[in-house]
């Protein structure tokens, strides 16, 4: 964060300081040159840790249909993307691979039904990292979410899949998501 805010600085100087001693545009380049040179110097190139808007990895996904019965070990595919930049997250598949390395933020819910028992794990690389579940539920729908913080080297693959027992009943209509963003470089 120290980077961003010294190349954001540096940006600042870059741009103000010629606009307001500049008689000439060869001078304003010369002067926008120096100071460049000056910021590389100190270091705060944004090369990691600062990202641009073309930058974000960033996915959203939704089953479309309710599921019954799902065996275990089942990968759970999230067909209805509202979001994928960076195109890290596969449909068919129901797989985020890691487009670069870092540290990414992980989130799946699902909303079950009464009488219902449902195992989610989050798995990265075919090891459970973190799971969540609803064991013979006992009201109409209860919503259980599951997070992971977890840094991807690139081409890590991260999924949701089911593990324990056969899941009982998971609903659509936007209630069951998986979504993952980048956080930070490493």
């Amino acid at each position: 964060m120290k980077m961003c805010v010294i190349a954001a600085l540096c940006m600042a100087i870059i741009v103000e300081l010629p606009l307001a001693r500049s008689s000439s545009p060869s001078e304003f380049m010369e002067s926008i040159d120096g100071y460049r040179s000056a910021c590389k110097k100190l270091g705060p190139e944004p090369k990691e840790g600062c990202s641009s808007i073309g930058d974000v990895i960033a996915f959203h996904a939704a089953i479309k249909s309710h599921l019954s019965n799902v065996p275990v070990n089942t990968t759970i595919k999230f067909e209805d993307v509202l979001l994928n930049k960076g195109n890290g997250y596969d449909p068919p598949t129901g797989v985020f691979t890691a487009p670069e390395d870092g540290v990414y933020s992980f989130k799946w819910t699902f909303i079950s039904s009464r009488k219902s028992t449902v195992y989610l794990e989050a798995v990265v690389d075919g090891a459970s990292k973190a799971k969540i579940c609803v064991n013979d539920q006992q009201s109409a729908h209860i919503n259980t979410s599951g997070h992971l913080l977890y840094e991807l080297k690139s081409g890590n693959k991260v999924w949701i899949r089911t593990f324990y027992v056969a899941a009982g009943y998971i609903h659509a209509d936007n209630y069951t998501y998986f979504s993952g963003f980048k956080i930070s470089y490493v």
